[in-house]
């Protein structure tokens, strides 16, 4: 299914979009202008150029193991329902009734036979058929089968659920990383607990401070910084993905082993660390504004219950923290002082990687 034509004149995008020169060496580049950060014209793009063309994650596993589980959300305009049906297939559907466009269903929960509209009660079957539609009696040329919903490809990766809008998309080649979170032996990790947070902050100013090759620990993160060695930290660039990796500091039990810190385009993080995996989901609201989604999952054999909380009220202060750096980047970055930045060549290089196919996408979709 395509998205609709973009609803506005291109060519000041195209010339913002321009600005940034992917093809110049990170030594080289500039950071792409604030505009695409703090112009609204950016999120109705991304909807298009980024989010419509992406792997999506949007569930974990253990949310959908029932027959007629279903989760329900909406990623930059993109409103999803997935759903296991009763024969244990798992599909995925746009959420939008075929009737007058209000979301199927919302939010978790179970539903055994049906998924039904709040609003007029049509009903649809777990593979998107129409079952029924109360109250058509003497509509004319009507063909049920027009009227299904309409399908989006759904997968499922590890611990995690991923749709696309593409019928035909690919898999992503995840090599690297899936012999990383093997050797971990992420198969026996167990999901325990799910959390928000809602940043004032474009989503690309989470990702670009995700990705800075830990540039901001040992200034803006205490205690997390006490617990690595940053002397050790590096990054691992890929086709559509990166993994930064860090060892630990000496006698440091929750980042035993080292971490792992990987970014899969566009907006989805797993750190990998100790008896701990832990996913972020970044989810765009609107230019200046975007909602985290944190799901733990913990070694079924390390599940004891203080080390647990522990670990999980560490990554809450780390998230505070950096909830008020990317707060703060995104006030600058609208000040009328602020262009463009230079990046550290030998620490930001997950960024500018992240920067050149943020380009990639913007310039397909604008031709």
């Amino acid at each position: 299914m395509r998205w609709p034509a973009l609803p506005f004149d291109d060519a000041p995008l195209r010339a913002e979009v321009a600005r940034f020169d992917a093809a110049l060496p990170i030594e080289r580049a500039y950071m792409p202008p604030g505009s695409w950060y703090v112009d609204p014209r950016f999120a109705a793009l991304e909807r298009q150029a980024v989010f419509g063309s992406s792997w999506l994650a949007v569930a974990h596993t253990g949310e959908l193991a029932a027959p007629g589980a279903y989760v329900a959300g909406c990623v930059a305009g993109l409103p999803y329902v997935v759903v296991r049906g009763a024969d244990g297939v798992l599909r995925a559907f746009h959420n939008s009734c075929r009737h007058k466009g209000r979301e199927v269903v919302t939010g978790r929960g179970v539903a055994p036979e049906l998924l039904v509209c709040g609003y007029h009660a049509w009903s649809y079957t777990h593979d998107g058929r129409l079952k029924s539609a109360p109250r058509i009696a003497g509509i004319e040329d009507f063909d049920r089968e027009d009227f299904s919903l309409e399908p989006l490809t759904v997968r499922a990766w590890g611990p995690w659920v991923f749709v696309h809008c593409d019928p035909n998309a690919s898999q992503p080649a995840l090599g690297e990383l899936e012999q990383r979170l093997a050797a971990r032996g992420w198969d026996r990790y167990r999901h325990v607990e799910s959390a928000e947070f809602t940043l004032a902050a474009n989503w690309k100013t989470v990702v670009d401070n995700y990705l800075d090759g830990g540039y901001h620990v040992p200034h803006m993160h205490p205690s997390l910084d006490a617990q690595i060695d940053m002397k050790s930290y590096r990054t691992d660039l890929f086709e559509r993905y990166s993994i930064q990796h860090v060892l630990p500091a000496g006698g440091t039990e929750r980042t035993a082993g080292g971490a792992d810190y990987a970014w899969l385009y566009p907006n989805f993080m797993i750190n990998a660390y100790g008896s701990c995996i832990d996913s972020n989901t970044v989810i765009p609201v609107a230019h200046d504004r975007c909602r985290i989604r944190y799901d733990f999952f913990f070694h079924q054999d390390a599940l004891d219950p203080a080390q647990v909380r522990a670990s999980i009220a560490q990554s809450a202060v780390t998230q505070g923290e950096d909830t008020a750096i990317c707060e703060s980047v995104q006030i600058g970055l609208g000040s009328p002082s602020y262009d463009r930045g230079r990046y550290a060549p030998r620490v930001e290089m997950g960024e500018h990687h992240f920067h050149r196919l943020l380009a990639a996408d913007y310039t397909a979709a604008l031709r």
